[in-house]
């Protein structure tokens, strides 16, 4: 049962009476966006680490949209016009930026965790976010949801 054969990284064995397969892939555990993801290498078998490429410009976007509307929605603002003089920018700034907070929830994760398409910048977001989230994410190239 000692006897691995190793193919790239991925060691595996078969038990002498030929009914037990045992294999072992080599991972790592990373922390990301507060989940814990699986880090397999990459060894030809198709499994390839994933790579991040966190947009600050992007995050920071986010964070301000979702801050302005906790300001509407809790009452502290009673419109993007009392936030836009509260933070010293410009009215047209906030009203672009505002729409990033009705993003669907796994564009958001995404964003946050650096999985957004290659390429995506908040000014092609900007222009014009659908309000159906299907629609976002066809408009925007990200994938369906993955229910569990």
């Amino acid at each position: 049962m000692n006897n691995f054969t190793k193919t790239g990284k991925v060691r595996y064995s078969l038990s002498p009476d030929g009914k037990i397969l045992q294999v072992f892939i080599p991972v790592r555990f990373q922390k990301r966006g507060g989940r814990r993801q699986i880090i397999a290498p990459d060894d030809g078998t198709g499994l390839v680490p994933t790579r991040t490429s966190r947009d600050e410009t992007m995050i920071q976007c986010l964070a301000r949209s979702f801050k302005w509307r906790k300001m509407l929605d809790s009452g502290q603002a009673s419109n993007l016009t009392e936030i836009a003089s509260r933070e010293k920018v410009n009215v047209s700034y906030v009203c672009r930026l505002f729409d990033f907070s009705f993003l669907a929830p796994d564009i958001v994760e995404a964003i946050l965790d650096g999985r957004q398409p290659k390429g995506l910048t908040m000014r092609e977001m900007r222009d014009e976010i659908p309000v159906s989230w299907e629609e976002q994410r066809r408009k925007f190239g990200f994938p369906e949801p993955v229910s569990v």
